[in-house]
């Protein structure tokens, strides 16, 4: 059990080395910024991958649903899943959405994770015991792991005084002027570490901290495009994930966590350019099944509009691509024969594109 909670003190951000950073961590990375800037619309794979990313962050949390049923319950399939649960997740893809816009106009800061605290929660119902408002740090002690009594508690954080402060000094960290030669790879796995020791919020920590990773590789333009969600990664390897970090907190064992965040990173990365790869292929075959004599030119809009969002109702796509209901109608039953797409459900009724949603769920 670890008592109290311990601040990036042990040894200093720029004590714990610049060589932690494998080539080929620097390489994958790279290499998903260079295919973040080849496409024409970045959304066709920022979207899906970001819903990827709920799922996973979320589901770490105890709060379940499959990626699938989140396409549909956002269609308006209001009987794919629990209800709950897909509002919960779609709150974290607003939340990093809005976080992500933010950047624009505020640094990486208390009243930026706020906001995105904010939304996360927004009308979430929460039974945990303790006070929760969203966007409003915590009033009371929080503490994790144990038999539900912080006498049993694997870790206590600040209590929430302390950690109001403590949150203000890790954002003036991560703002520094000079960064002190330290990889921003590195400080990514530092700041995340510290954010999750300091547990600001009464709920929500796990998710806003992994949020915050994103974030803070946008700012530092890693990635010109928020493509690298290591989530998924994180959710597969959680009991090390936890572990390091607790390692940290009691020892000061920097090394390992750096180590395995760096790791994550760099399979995460290999993850999403081998999902961009198959969604890229899958495109390519369906373009070429409608590009036959007579079919009609908005059939490839469509396609290009179902990797952006796999599940949507007939009135979405009239909508989205500009025609009316009849002419989406028309075309849908055309992808529909040419066994493209599927529709489920009634009121409303579905347009599915399966094969994309298998792609992005079997990714890994």
């Amino acid at each position: 059990m670890t008592r109290g909670w311990s601040p990036i003190r042990r040894r200093s951000p720029s004590q714990v080395g610049t060589t932690c950073t494998p080539k080929h961590t620097s390489q994958a990375v790279g290499e998903l910024r260079g295919i973040g800037r080849s496409i024409a619309n970045p959304l066709l794979l920022i979207r899906p991958l970001q819903r990827r990313e709920a799922v996973s962050s979320s589901s770490m949390e105890g709060t379940y649903t499959t990626l699938s049923d989140l396409f549909l319950f956002e269609a308006g399939l209001a009987d794919a899943g629990k209800r709950e649960d897909n509002r919960e997740v779609l709150n974290y893809v607003r939340a990093l959405s809005e976080a992500i816009r933010q950047l624009d106009e505020l640094p990486i800061s208390s009243r930026l994770l706020r906001n995105a605290h904010g939304v996360l929660l927004d009308g979430v119902a929460r039974h945990r015991g303790a006070s929760v408002e969203a966007g409003e740090l915590k009033r009371d002690q929080n503490w994790i792991g144990g038999t539900g009594r912080i006498e049993t508690a694997r870790f206590i954080p600040p209590p929430p005084p302390e950690a109001a402060d403590a949150l203000d000094e890790l954002t003036r960290y991560i703002n520094r002027p000079d960064r002190d030669g330290t990889p921003p790879l590195v400080d990514a796995a530092l700041a995340h570490y510290q954010f999750e020791t300091i547990h600001p919020f009464s709920d929500g920590n796990g998710r806003v901290g992994r949020m915050l990773i994103t974030l803070m590789l946008m700012e530092s333009q890693v990635l010109s495009q928020p493509l690298l969600y290591m989530s998924p990664w994180f959710e597969r390897h959680k009991d090390r994930y936890i572990d390091l970090m607790f390692e940290v907190s009691r020892r000061g064992d920097w090394l390992p966590w750096i180590s395995f965040f760096l790791e994550a990173v760099s399979a995460s990365a290999v993850s999403t350019i081998k999902v961009v790869e198959r969604l890229q292929d899958l495109q390519a075959q369906y373009r070429l099944r409608v590009q036959t004599a007579g079919r009609s030119a908005l059939l490839p809009r469509i396609i290009d509009l179902a990797f952006e969002r796999p599940a949507m109702t007939v009135t979405d796509i009239a909508q989205y691509i500009g025609v009316t209901y009849q002419a989406a109608s028309k075309n849908v039953a055309a992808l529909v024969k040419a066994g493209i797409a599927t529709e489920i459900g009634s009121h409303p009724k579905i347009v599915v594109f399966g094969e994309i949603m298998e792609t992005l769920r079997g990714a890994d």
